[in-house]
Formats: C-alpha cells, structure tokens, sequence
C-alpha cells in the first residue's frame, strides 16, 4: 500500500468525488452519495491486493490506482450494493430480524 500513499497529492483527498476527480474519473454524483462506503471500501481493498512492484515510476503507480478506483466505481454503479459490496454486514449468515410483538414500548 506503500506505493499509494506515495502518490503525490494522495494525502490532501477526503472524499470519494476527491478521488475520483483526483484521477479524472467521469461519475454520477448521485450515485457516489448513496455508494461511495461500498466503493472505497472496494477501492481500499484493491490497493491493498494489488500485485504492485517496487520499480513502479509515478505514472504507473498512478495510472494503476485509477484503474482500480474506476473498477470500484463500476462495480457499484447502478449495480445493487448487497450483492457486490464485501463488508461484513452483508456477509452474515442468520440475518437480525426483531418481531413487532417483542419491541415494547418505553417510557420516560
């Protein structure tokens, strides 16, 4: 992952339209605001699983992260998150479900 953060200018981005305008990717800003955990996540899972060698110049290492982050933000757009994100929370295998009739009521 070394060779990300070494990227000249990674570290001032914060969001994912940051990013991805960062490496001059064309996205759906609205489809970022509902997506952009799931394509991080993915993204930041990429990064960490990428075959990157130490001899990478500048414009390899960039031009490889941007591929990532473009691959990210396609598996996500307007593709359904459950079945392609990789957090933990979709990966359960008894689901959480609380009947009506055991929720009671408080009061203060």
């Amino acid at each position: 992952m070394d060779w990300f953060t070494s990227l000249d200018g990674i570290e001032e981005l914060e969001s994912a339209e940051a990013f991805l305008d960062f490496f001059g990717i064309p996205y759906e800003a609205a489809q970022v605001r509902s997506k952009r955990l799931h394509i991080m996540h993915h993204f930041n899972q990429q990064i960490k699983n990428a075959n990157s060698e130490r001899c990478m110049n500048e414009q390899d290492r960039f031009l490889l992260a941007k591929t990532l982050l473009a691959e990210s933000y396609r598996n996500f757009h307007h593709q359904d998150v459950k079945s392609n994100s990789t957090l933990g929370v979709y990966n359960r295998l008894t689901p959480s479900f609380v009947a009506m009739s055991k929720l009671q009521e408080v009061l203060l």
